[in-house]
């Protein structure tokens, strides 16, 4: 049995605020177009407040329109319809109820939204956002696994557009179409990784540490806190890790499961030393409070200064940021590397992710010799 869904059909419309001082004959023109195009309308309430009036009109037994026009000389519609009702309405009926409402009342532009799609079987999966909060629609068409770890929300829905996609805590981390994120990540074909030693920070897909295997190193190094994201990416992720996650002990790697902070200290103790460390950890936190003040912010910069204390005189960190539309965050991103002490230097570079449907941005850091 088909689980019942509601379509929002969001529109707007702009017009000169001195025409709107006729409000009943604006909405008796919205409400001949709604009995037309969907069905017999009720008002079901009236209020006016503040230069807004909002009228909620009732439509058919599962659906209702809510109109608000503002003195300002915009007015917005919602339509709200229930898949229980078989109704014929869907984006371009809702274009030509736009196009003619515009009309009707000689506004000066109008918009009509795609809808906004809510219960159903997938529905509330289909949406997840840009990394500067813009909502983006995914074509989740089945749940391959969702479960909840000691750590977080872990989940892998299939999509018809870009395969199996890796979820954690609603935020989009790796999908199979994204190799082009990884190797831009690593930076494959400008650094050689011929025999050296790696250390990966978080990946808990496997991608990265598939493809650094492919380069011969001496050995890398994998540290991931949540050992349930390497057993689903291992079984449901395949295409992205291959066997990388099969065994946590290999020729040239090996996986400890924890917290990469305390092995990071660990290695200061043991005088360990790395020619690239690579952070895929937390993306870089939209909030601008101090960064003292931001738990993931404090995470961050701990990663970062242990990080460049583990490397080799030569060596790099590299690591990714945030979306290239995340200006604020990415600035004060680099305002920190800036900051720190010794000095760095840095490079960075972006690349259009299919999964994250943005372009994404990546920094090469190493210390700055040059002073």
């Amino acid at each position: 049995m088909e689980i019942p869904s509601q379509s929002t059909y969001l529109m707007e419309f702009h017009a000169d605020s001195q025409k709107l001082s006729d409000v009943d004959g604006i909405i008796t023109t919205i409400v001949e177009l709604l009995e037309r195009f969907i069905g017999g309308t009720q008002q079901v309430f009236r209020k006016t407040s503040e230069g807004t009036t909002t009228v909620v009109f009732e439509l058919c037994k599962h659906a209702i329109t809510t109109v608000q026009i503002k003195s300002s000389g915009l007015i917005l519609l919602n339509i709200d319809v229930s898949s229980d009702e078989n109704l014929s309405f869907n984006y371009q009926v809702s274009k030509d109820f736009e196009k003619e409402l515009k009309q009707k009342l000689s506004v000066v532009k109008s918009a009509a939204i795609v809808p906004i799609r809510r219960g159903g079987s997938h529905n509330a999966l289909r949406y997840l956002i840009s990394s500067d909060e813009r909502i983006l629609e995914y074509d989740v068409d089945y749940v391959v696994a969702d479960i909840q770890s000691k750590f977080q929300r872990i989940q892998i829905m299939h999509t018809i557009n870009y395969g199996n996609l890796l979820v954690l805590d609603e935020l989009q981390n790796l999908a199979e179409s994204d190799l082009i994120y990884t190797e831009t990540l690593m930076q494959r074909g400008k650094i050689d990784y011929t025999d050296k030693d790696v250390l990966i920070l978080g990946a808990g897909d496997g991608a990265l540490l598939c493809e650094l295997l492919k380069e011969n190193p001496r050995m890398v190094t994998m540290v991931e806190i949540d050992e349930d994201v390497m057993k689903l990416c291992r079984q449901h992720l395949r295409s992205a890790c291959g066997s990388a996650l099969d065994s946590y002990v290999g020729p040239n790697h090996r996986i400890l499961v924890s917290d990469c902070l305390l092995e990071m200290d660990k290695f200061v103790e043991d005088g360990t030393k790395f020619d690239f460390i690579f952070g895929d950890l937390t993306d870089v936190p939209l909030s601008l409070t101090p960064q003292k003040q931001n738990k993931e912010w404090q995470f961050l910069q701990s990663v970062l200064g242990k990080s460049l204390g583990l490397l080799k005189p030569n060596g790099k960190f590299l690591t990714h940021g945030a979306g290239a539309a995340s200006v604020q965050s990415l600035d004060l991103l680099e305002s920190h590397f800036r900051s720190l002490e010794p000095a760095v230097k840095f490079t960075r570079c972006q690349m259009f992710i299919p999964s994250f449907m943005e372009s994404w941005v990546f920094y090469q850091l190493e210390r700055n010799t040059e002073e």
